[in-house]
């Protein structure tokens, strides 16, 4: 069932990418903003493929036990997540890019609501894995509001020099960073039927892992739109 999905998404970011190659020909673009789109999208694309090869090779149960395939499934849903979500915010700088103000003030509003919007399904398939509970998912996300909002203010009202126009992209290469240590992390569950030194690791870890991955997700995407929204 992922896999069509993630197919799709993949085909919708690479197609969106060569539109906005094309129409970037027809005339000038902010250099800024459009290389910040243009990675963010390829960073979504990337995983998007990636992640359907990940959940195609689903750990079977009656092989490596029921832990391993809910760990695998659970980091494959937050990478999906955090792609979906930046594709997304590659909307605002694109906006930005031609100089379009009011769909940039809408999609300010529309992003953050999207956001909290999509973490309940993170969070549900998480407590229905029974790896991190429906709360623990809430007070990650709060704990990431908190510091992203802080930060927010010491760069608006103590450090405003610390603002930088490469913010959503240093950002968007974090995100590849945390894509690519959960794409590691799930990518390795299998061989834990054979290997019984990966299956005491997941067993002892596994919990720590998911809920320092949905922390990671949440403080990164969260960043992520005060980025793109030009607020660090």
């Amino acid at each position: 069932m992922h896999v069509p999905i993630m197919s799709g998404l993949a085909g919708f970011s690479i197609t969106g990418l060569v539109l906005i190659l094309t129409l970037t020909r027809a005339g000038p673009a902010s250099s800024d903003a459009f290389d910040t789109v243009v990675v963010m999208l390829l960073v979504a694309f990337l995983f998007y493929i990636g992640n359907a090869f990940l959940i195609s090779y689903l750990p079977h149960a009656e092989k490596s036990g029921d832990l391993l395939p809910r760990l695998h499934f659970s980091l494959a849903t937050t990478i999906e997540y955090r792609c979906v979500f930046i594709s997304w915010f590659a909307l605002r700088p694109l906006v930005d890019v031609y100089g379009l103000d009011r769909p940039a003030d809408v999609l300010a509003v529309l992003l953050p609501a999207s956001l909290v919007l999509g973490s309940t399904i993170v969070a549900m398939v998480s407590d229905s894995l029974g790896l991190v509970r429906f709360v623990e998912t809430y007070v990650c996300a709060a704990v990431a509001a908190v510091a992203a909002l802080v930060y927010a203010a010491i760069v608006e009202w103590v450090v405003p020099g610390a603002r930088s126009s490469d913010s959503a992209l240093a950002l968007a290469l974090a995100v590849f960073a945390l894509n690519f240590m959960g794409f590691a992390l799930a990518a390795f569950t299998p061989l834990a039927a054979r290997y019984p030194q990966f299956a005491r690791f997941y067993e002892r870890r596994g919990r720590s892992l998911i809920l320092a991955d949905m922390t990671l997700t949440m403080t990164a995407l969260t960043f992520l739109w005060l980025a793109v929204v030009g607020a660090i």
